[in-house]
């Protein structure tokens, strides 16, 4: 405590984890289903990572061979191949899922404890990523990855957490090696979003055949290929220090003491949500133009009025009104509760955040009876067997750094006595009332309204 890890030792750790653990359930590997995708499941990624000169980053994959037999089942893995064969049965078996022993003799409680030997496998080998068809509860899920920090994924799940962990990594050392011929992240989008190659370019191309002004045609593609693609990219780096925030977490057993209550990256989730949220609220007033200029309402950026005039906030009413005029269904979906109540919560956030005061991606602390005692109380517990420098160096420091020291040491100690409530968190106000809420997990609604809204223009523009 004090000093001697402030001063006199230095701790090395990596701040970026580079290898990516995760735990494959045999069982994935039964049936017909997601065939061709679960055979490349590993050589495909192997043989991307190759492609990353120098190598960034590694997955390694976790299969427990010892009860193939048992199973039936038989996946073959080549040398090249990334995977940890678990060859025996482990000998300490967490009860993830309790059974009482009157269960287990039965087919119920074989298939409990072949699940509890698989899952503390995971967690003894650091596995943050736990890869299975089974059907979880939502509850149990998120109790494990509560207590473990292992979050139970499928393939598909799987698959995108490996693209945000790899691509994260190319953003974050700003690398441009051709993978597959791809040395663009913005390529890269185009081609796995779905929405970007079924909506979007069909969107833009629809457009383009009806010979739209030289502004119009490049306001839809830099919404096409520039921002919505921009988007795709901030998110993908949130969810990279997410994850990568859990390995740390997983890797220093912090998981086990209710989390992490100082997780390092805060800084740069902080960073990509806020441009995030710059990029979406931009992106509301980039469509509401886009939809001016396809149904030709006549509006001009260059004018100061039609500038306030255009928009889709609900006290647009002319706008909104030649909206209406064209499409109802456009119209009625703008103007309902749920998107014009999601359109003032996130952009009270980014106003707030780019013209007030930015809010903490940082965890929300409560205090308990511990973290509450006194300073003399926490230097008893925390000083009861060396003071905060060592008597024989005390004398080359002076009395206003060892105070300093101490003040730092009560901080720490009251954290770490804290209990964490909610991960991210930011204030909102609305008729008086104040609202908390998680940026980071409203990412998902967020592209659903932003998506949705982008579908009823198509809708519109077809019927036009």
């Amino acid at each position: 405590m004090g000093l001697s890890l402030c001063f006199l030792e230095t701790e090395m750790w990596n701040l970026i984890n580079n290898n990516l653990k995760i735990f494959i359930d045999p069982l994935t590997f039964i049936g017909l289903k997601n065939l061709e995708q679960r055979i490349l499941l590993i050589n495909t990624f192997q043989d991307y990572l190759t492609k990353i000169d120098p190598s960034l980053c590694d997955v390694t994959f976790f299969f427990p061979k010892y009860i193939e037999d048992k199973l039936g089942v038989r996946r073959t893995f080549f040398p090249q191949d990334k995977v940890t064969l678990i060859e025996n049965q482990p000998e300490a078996v967490i009860d993830v899922f309790p059974i009482h022993p009157d269960v287990v003799p039965t087919e119920l409680g074989k298939a409990g404890k072949m699940l509890n030997e698989f899952l503390s496998i995971a967690i003894k080998n650091k596995c943050v990523l736990y890869l299975t068809e089974n059907e979880f509860d939502t509850a149990k899920k998120g109790e494990i990855e509560k207590q473990y920090g292992l979050q139970i994924v499928n393939l598909l799940e799987l698959y995108k957490k490996i693209e945000s962990y790899t691509q994260g990594f190319y953003n974050y050392f700003k690398f441009r090696n051709s993978v597959y011929g791809i040395n663009s992240s913005d390529i890269a989008h185009a081609m796995s979003d779905e929405f970007h190659n079924k909506v979007l370019i069909s969107l833009e191309s629809e457009i383009n055949k009806k010979q739209p002004s030289e502004e119009l045609k490049e306001r839809v593609r830099s919404f096409v290929h520039n921002r919505y693609i921009d988007i795709l990219t901030t998110i993908d780096q949130i969810n990279f220090f997410k994850l990568q925030q859990i390995i740390y977490d997983v890797e220093h057993e912090l998981i086990k003491d209710g989390g992490n209550k100082r997780p390092h990256l805060h800084g740069y989730i902080r960073y990509y949500l806020n441009y995030y949220l710059f990029l979406l609220w931009g992106a509301i007033d980039h469509l509401a133009w886009i939809i001016n200029d396809i149904f030709s309402f006549g509006y001009s950026p260059s004018k100061s009025q039609d500038r306030k005039a255009v928009g889709l906030h609900n006290s647009k009413k002319e706008f909104l009104a030649k909206i209406k005029a064209k499409n109802v269904a456009l119209y009625d979906f703008i103007v309902s509760n749920d998107f014009q109540e999601w359109l003032y919560f996130f952009g009270q956030l980014r106003h707030k955040n780019a013209h007030r005061e930015m809010f903490s991606a940082s965890p929300l602390l409560i205090t308990t009876d511990e973290s509450t005692i006194s300073d003399d109380e926490i230097d008893k517990i925390i000083y009861k067997d060396e003071p905060p420098v060592p008597k024989d160096i005390a004398h080359m420091f002076s009395p206003e750094l060892i105070e300093h020291q101490k003040i730092l040491d009560r901080i720490n100690y009251r954290i770490s006595k804290s209990k964490k409530g909610i991960d991210h968190f930011a204030l909102i106000e609305k008729d008086g009332q104040q609202f908390m809420f998680d940026p980071v997990g409203r990412i998902a609604t967020d592209m659903s309204n932003l998506r949705n809204l982008v579908q009823k223009i198509f809708e519109a523009y077809k019927t036009e």
